[in-house]
């Protein structure tokens, strides 16, 4: 590797704010088992949000997952839609999540995410309680370091 594309240590960002989950409806059918047709009549009933966005580029989030989830739980025990839909009316994303004993927050153990390219990135454990480790804090930046110098020689090419 060449010393011109080498990077300080410190140039290398570290820390991005994780986004939150967002789902598409073929997410949503996979995780819960409906169909779309369903998730939508549930929209139209107002059980759930409607989606952010319209048509093939709508997202779902983790509120409609849960809830969809609930739903699910309550038609098996067999409760007609308008006594599910006065329930949910009353519960909020964080009611749910006890009621289904989810985890809304991460864990002590957290994930660090670093960018390299629009469709590529890296992520790195943090373990909860224990000391960094700066062998593997130097292993990251040469990771990185390569990724960069191996990103850019692909740009190079397309754009020849």
């Amino acid at each position: 590797m060449s010393e011109k594309h080498r990077l300080p240590p410190s140039s290398v960002p570290r820390y991005e704010k994780p986004r939150p989950a967002r789902y598409t409806i073929s997410d949503l059918e996979r995780e819960v088992g409906l169909s779309a047709r369903t998730i939508r009549y549930y929209i139209a009933e107002g059980l759930l949000q409607p989606a952010y966005g319209r048509g093939p580029s709508a997202t779902y989030d983790s509120d409609h997952l849960l809830r969809l989830r609930l739903i699910q739980q309550f038609k098996d025990e067999r409760l007609p839609l308008t006594a599910i839909k006065e329930r949910l009316d009353q519960l909020t994303p964080d009611d749910i999540a006890v009621m289904l004993k989810v985890q809304l927050e991460p864990s002590a153990e957290t994930w660090r995410h670093f960018h390299l390219h629009e469709d590529l990135f890296i992520a790195v454990r943090d373990r909860s309680g224990g000391t960094r480790n700066i062998a593997y804090d130097h292993a990251f930046d040469l990771i990185v370091e390569y990724a960069r110098t191996v990103l850019e020689d692909l740009e190079r090419r397309v754009d020849e």
